[in-house]
């Protein structure tokens, strides 16, 4: 998700537009339009000059009339498409009563959009404008996905290169038999460790794509904890960070067990990052009947830590894909976990929130209905 305040900022800023047609006066009849809404203008009067231009710099965004002699508008914008990359934003002007075809055959070749004659100046500015948005955003989440691909190889290169020298370790013979065990339980932790960061990248992929589901069953909260339990407190013990439990005393659970774990784990990774030697994370669970309300009951898991806390202005946009507050992103990350954890809680009908603890840091709530049926993610 990408919150309107940015697209706000990027509406604002000027773009790079080239404009592509073999009459002067409309030529300069856009470039002055464009020019005083605050945008960087180039023309070319044929196609080969446009290209040539392209090679150069690359616009943003090109406004390209689709009868011209020699290269027309829509081969121009076939070598476009052609390039490499994406390429920038193109829009068509035609005459559309005359040049029906010229239309389908552009948009199937990639145009963004195209512009009728005679050309309202209006439509042409906030056309423009739309279209350095929408591009502007793409490119901006392609950097993010980018960087969350790095960030995910790095975190994988660390548990492989110390299986590599934990398998080297394992070849000793004078290996005793409680050290070999410790060794072992070292690698069960690295390859849930790895588990977790792939499972996560998939369920983020799942979610993008609006194909992510759960299948909520009868089951026991201890499927759920337990395992989590297993996989974090040796990681809390070697940071010397105290991590606590409180359950209630009712077990059961309607849930998809399995991804519910998943955002938990999300969670709990998350504050065990962030809390400092010698500090706490407190993991309550606890179900809440149903109040005055028509409100359904809740169940609520509550993972509160003795770290930084979350800064008020970021209590939302922490949650967005691939994005980190400014204290994620000095400790390092990809900036998923939190987005995946909601994006689970909100496929079972609940939701999570953030805000602060009375241990003094951050407390993340999960929370989904008490009784909940099959539902597909809103992603």
């Amino acid at each position: 998700m990408i919150k309107t305040d940015r697209t706000h900022c990027v509406r604002d800023a000027g773009g790079d537009v080239l404009v592509v047609d073999d009459f002067p006066d409309a030529l300069a009849l856009y470039e002055a339009l464009l020019t005083e809404d605050g945008h960087r203008v180039r023309t070319a009067s044929n196609g080969l000059d446009a290209l040539q231009q392209v090679e150069q710099s690359e616009p943003e965004v090109v406004l390209l009339d689709v009868s011209m002699p020699g290269l027309d508008g829509v081969e121009v914008l076939r070598r476009l498409r052609a390039r490499s990359h994406g390429g920038p934003a193109v829009m068509m002007i035609t005459a559309a009563r005359r040049e029906p075809d010229a239309i389908e055959a552009g948009l199937r070749e990639g145009a963004d959009a195209y512009l009728t004659k005679p050309i309202d100046a209006r439509e042409l500015v906030a056309r423009v404008r739309a279209a350095l948005v929408k591009l502007r955003l793409e490119r901006l989440l392609d950097t993010q996905r980018r960087d969350h691909i790095a960030m995910l190889v790095h975190d994988l290169r660390h548990p492989l290169s110390s299986l590599a020298l934990i398998a080297e370790v394992l070849e000793s013979e004078d290996m005793t038999p409680e050290t070999r065990s410790a060794v072992i339980e070292q690698i069960r932790g690295m390859v849930s460790e790895m588990t977790r960061l792939i499972d996560g990248m998939l369920v983020a992929t799942r979610l993008e794509a609006g194909i992510f589901t759960v299948e909520p069953r009868l089951g026991s909260l201890s499927d759920i904890i337990e395992p989590t339990l297993r996989m974090f407190t040796p990681v809390a013990a070697r940071r010397q960070v105290d991590l606590r439990v409180e359950r209630p005393a009712d077990d059961r659970v309607r849930a998809d067990s399995p991804k519910l774990r998943q955002a938990l784990d999300n969670i709990v990774a998350n504050a065990l990052k962030f809390t400092p030697k010698g500090g706490c994370v407190r993991l309550r669970v606890w179900h809440e009947p149903p109040g005055l309300t028509e409100l359904p009951g809740q169940l609520i898991f509550e993972i509160a830590d003795t770290g930084p806390g979350i800064p008020a202005g970021e209590r939302t946009t922490i949650f967005d894909r691939y994005r980190q507050g400014s204290k994620g992103r000095a400790a390092g990350g990809a900036g998923l976990g939190l987005a995946i954890a909601r994006g689970i809680a909100k496929a079972h009908g609940g939701d999570v929130s953030v805000g602060s603890s009375d241990l003094g840091g951050a407390a993340f709530r999960l929370t989904i209905p008490s009784s909940t049926g099959p539902r597909q993610a809103r992603a």
